[in-house]
């Protein structure tokens, strides 16, 4: 909404800017004409007179001032709609398997060679061992037989529920931690070994001469002239023999494409079970047998209510007919 507010009402400055300049413009044209127009009436009147009376008369010049407007550039902000791409979030499902697998690392104690130097005499021996073939006389391919029980047997660890006795209460081992006094056995009296600066005085035989470079004269050069060469500026006149076209490379307009956003397909891959069929039965045998617990209906006899159908005697009360006519006359007499 802010985007389209702000050009418009910079659309909107720019034409009262506009405006406004085109009416002084108009102003400033009706005063030079009527300036214009008052100058000419001033000038024939003062020719009239002189040539009419011949007398020498002072002529009175008016000068006009014309007020140029100059334009001045100002910016003028232009709406260009352009596709603004705007990311939606969207759900996307990931299968996880159940249970999931979590890897957890667990450090690995690994063996790291370092490199020792190792004395080596010279001139060095280096065996190098040959392989060569060795025939080894054999008096005929013989069969060695396996025994393999039949049937074959497989073992097979089946989970099952142990249960293990837990006491109740059950105890709770908490270490607090509490000071312990150890003794420690220091002499008496204590030493205590404190160090005191002292001086120390060095035996020096006699003072000894040092050697102290003394100053000495310099030549100094006297001043001299030096030439200095001025440039002096001045015109070279090139001879052209006629002028000459320059190229000047002109704005054009350049089509640019605009990538329109379209619809992609989207490959996703979406685990699925493949049966393998296998062709033999395999046969495991179990060693003892596993109960199976299979559900077994059982009948049982519920009592339900069921509604029943009986007569009941409703007495009815008759009217007397004295009555009756009586309530009937009361009713027409309101009427």
């Amino acid at each position: 909404m802010r985007m389209f507010v702000i050009p418009c009402l910079a659309v909107c400055l720019a034409m009262a800017h506009c405006a406004a300049i085109d009416e002084k413009a108009t102003e400033s044209k009706a005063e030079a004409e009527a300036k214009s127009e008052d100058s000419k009436n001033v000038e024939k009147r003062g020719l009239h007179l002189g040539d009419y009376h011949g007398h020498h008369h002072h002529e009175h010049i008016k000068t006009v001032t014309i007020e140029k407007k100059v334009p001045v550039p100002y910016t003028v902000v232009k709406h260009v709609p352009y596709t603004v791409e705007k990311k939606i979030p969207y759900e996307v499902k990931v299968d996880v398997p159940q249970p999931y697998i979590v890897e957890k690392k667990y450090p690995v104690h690994v063996k790291e060679y370092v490199k020792v130097p190792v004395h080596v005499p010279k001139p060095y021996i280096v065996e190098k061992k040959v392989p060569y073939e060795v025939k080894v006389p054999v008096d005929k391919p013989y069969e060695v037989k396996v025994h393999v029980p039949e049937p074959y047997e497989v073992i097979k660890k089946i989970p099952y529920e142990v249960k293990v006795p837990v006491p109740q209460p059950y105890e709770v081992i908490k270490k607090v931690p509490h000071e312990v006094k150890v003794e420690v056995p220091v002499p008496k009296p204590y030493e205590v070994i404190k160090k005191v600066p002292y001086e120390v005085k060095y035996e020096v035989e006699k003072p000894y001469n040092v050697e102290v470079e003394k100053p000495y004269d310099v030549e100094v050069e006297k001043p001299y002239t030096v030439v200095v060469e001025k440039k002096v500026p001045y015109e070279v006149k090139v001879p052209v023999d006629k002028p000459y076209k320059v190229e000047v490379e002109k704005p054009y307009p350049v089509h640019v494409k605009v990538p329109v956003p379209q619809p992609y397909t989207v490959e996703k891959k979406v685990p699925y079970t493949v049966e393998k069929p296998v062709p033999y039965e395999v046969k495991v045998p179990i060693e003892k047998p596993i109960p199976v617990y299979t559900e077994v209906k059982v009948p049982i006899h519920k009592e339900i209510p069921v509604p029943q159908k009986y007569h009941v005697e409703v007495p009815i009360f008759k009217h007397h007919e004295h009555h009756h006519d009586d309530h009937h006359d009361y009713h027409q007499h309101h009427y």
